[in-house]
């Protein structure tokens, strides 16, 4: 938030230098920030939603069930593999960390895992649809900006992201595997069903979810009809009264503090959604005032001719990281990497497929790595765990674009 705030200030600073009227800045601001609206509405019903699965019994269940499922030692590979098939079927990495992520951070928390791992490898699955998922609102405005196929897109972002995938399993299974855990306090969660009506109805709204994800419905309908199912079980199954709902729709949901539940069992609403509000309407902005002063227009005017495939991505990674550090937004950062490198990507004899795939295995999930980006920052906020300590364990963030890398250098074979 700090990060963002003092950005803010820079970019409306040399705005006003620019043209000389603080006025004519902050209403270029404004404009760019009215762009983040419909993002801001996704943002506070992913708040209310994980209100409404505590309220609904859901979470609780979830937690109950897992912790006699799943075992502690392939508990991150198993966050990270089922925070991939989700996060593939809802094409949204704030959708999943914001409800099934949640429930497994919960998971862990009664496992007594840690919490940073755990958050580390819903972020690795999470990004894992996001990138590849042909429903994804990245990989579809990737595809649009570079006028490639969406489908042909997906193909080679599975060629090329196996092994970091396989990789970073292989790296959560051996954290898991390699440290003796105790299996939580199960008296604890014992304690679960004495708080709430845990049965097959706890599980509805996560079936609701499931279906209209795989059906293809709007993210938009699929956060609201599967947030009523869960206000209807909170009314009529767990007996919440209306104000006790309405309050941790706001607040977020929390269990008496002498609760021994209360430290596990606990999260969302819409206050917890208000840093990343704003830190995504102020980013608007920032990109904004950026393109209206021509920053990133100079810059892709310095780009030249890079002959060499290594050279090239390796200067793709750095106008990632700059555009994500500069527009603390993975969109725009895919905009503007996408404008800024498409021309030195004709001319140094590339196609469109090249570029697309390139942005798919640096911009993409580069974002995730900076720090001030909502891109990690959002979900970090859902989780209520600091960004800067998640992206060490994000493997599979920086995996993908380091091995692809390395596949750009050219073979012994190709030089005969």
């Amino acid at each position: 938030m700090y990060i963002c705030i003092f950005l803010f200030l820079l970019a409306v600073t040399l705005s006003s230098i620019r043209f000389k009227s603080l006025k004519q800045t902050l209403i270029l601001a404004k404009i760019g920030g009215e762009k983040s609206y419909p993002l801001l509405f996704i943002f506070i019903m992913l708040g209310i939603l994980s209100a409404s699965w505590f309220l609904s019994g859901t979470i609780p269940a979830l937690i109950y069930y897992g912790t006699k499922i799943i075992n502690p030692q392939y508990f991150y590979l198993s966050v990270f593999l089922i925070l991939s098939i989700f996060s593939f079927l809802l094409g949204s990495c704030f959708g999943s960390v914001g409800t099934i992520g949640i429930v497994l951070l919960s998971l862990g928390k009664g496992f007594q895992m840690d919490t940073l791992i755990t958050g580390g490898a819903i972020i690795s699955g999470a990004y894992f649809g996001d990138r590849s998922s042909p429903i994804s609102s990245s990989a579809n405005f990737v595809a649009i900006l570079t006028e490639t196929n969406i489908y042909k897109n997906v193909k080679n972002m599975f060629k090329t992201g196996v092994i970091p995938f396989i990789l970073t399993g292989f790296l959560y299974f051996y954290l898991g595997y390699s440290n003796t855990f105790t299996q939580g306090d199960i008296s604890l969660i014992n304690e679960i069903p004495k708080k709430f009506q845990i049965s097959f109805l706890s599980f509805l709204p996560l079936f609701i979810l499931i279906i209209l994800s795989i059906i293809r419905c709007n993210l938009k309908k699929t956060l609201i009809f599967t947030s009523l199912s869960s206000f209807l079980l909170a009314i009529f199954y767990q007996n919440y009264s209306l104000a006790y709902i309405f309050k941790s729709t706001i607040l977020g949901f929390h269990l008496d503090k002498s609760d021994n539940l209360a430290s596990i069992i606990k999260g969302g609403g819409i206050v917890s959604m208000s840093s990343a509000v704003i830190m995504t309407f102020l980013s608007c902005g920032i990109v904004k005032l950026l393109e209206n002063i021509g920053v990133f227009e100079n810059i892709s005017n310095k780009i030249g001719i890079i002959y060499k495939d290594w050279k090239l991505y390796l200067y793709l990674m750095f106008v990632s990281l700059f555009t994500a550090g500069a527009s603390l937004s993975q969109s725009t950062s895919i905009l503007l990497t996408s404008e800024l490198m498409k021309k030195t990507y004709e001319k140094s004899g590339k196609n469109s497929d090249d570029l697309a795939i390139d942005i798919e295995n640096t911009c993409v999930v580069l974002c995730g790595l900076v720090p001030w980006c909502i891109s990690i920052s959002v979900p970090s906020a859902m989780l209520e765990l600091n960004s800067f300590s998640i992206i060490p364990w994000a493997f599979y963030l920086y995996l993908l674009p380091l091995i692809n890398f390395f596949y750009k250098f050219p073979k012994k074979s190709d030089s005969h």
